[in-house]
């Protein structure tokens, strides 16, 4: 089984709203991979309002975690920016003066600093296996 995290920016208005938008966007995101998986749970594990996130993300530095995913919060594979999917093979290129960051950490607070102060944003954990192991279990 694989974990996947997802940080999801959503249009906000209540937590329970953010939290069905979440649900629907974990799957969507799994639906959109170019192999068969199925989700085995998916579970939200955090929730903060856009704007106190703002007010505390780090600008990007070099990491000790030298993974493709690596950000200052952690690995994230995916992140909604309320419009489209960021991955770390498919983000825009870090600037020039990149501070040593990789392109995916300036994803990631971009994508944080862009967002609409209203915004909830979650972290959502989806856990995976290839549909095949699914249907044998």
């Amino acid at each position: 089984m694989s974990r996947c995290t997802l940080l999801l920016i959503t249009t906000g208005e209540s937590g329970r709203k953010a939290m069905s938008e979440g649900m629907l966007l974990a799957e969507r995101y799994v639906d959109g991979l170019p192999v068969d998986l199925a989700i085995t749970d998916s579970v939200p594990f955090a929730v903060a309002p856009a704007q106190r996130i703002q007010q505390r993300i780090s600008y990007p530095i070099q990491l000790d975690d030298a993974s493709e995913a690596a950000t200052a919060v952690g690995p994230l594979q995916a992140i909604w920016d309320g419009k489209k999917w960021l991955t770390p093979g498919f983000c825009p290129p870090k600037p020039l003066d990149d501070n040593g960051a990789t392109s995916w950490q300036w994803a990631h607070y971009n994508a944080v600093l862009q967002a609409p102060e209203d915004a909830l944003m979650l972290l959502w954990d989806i856990f995976v296996v290839p549909m095949n192991q699914h249907m044998a279990a």
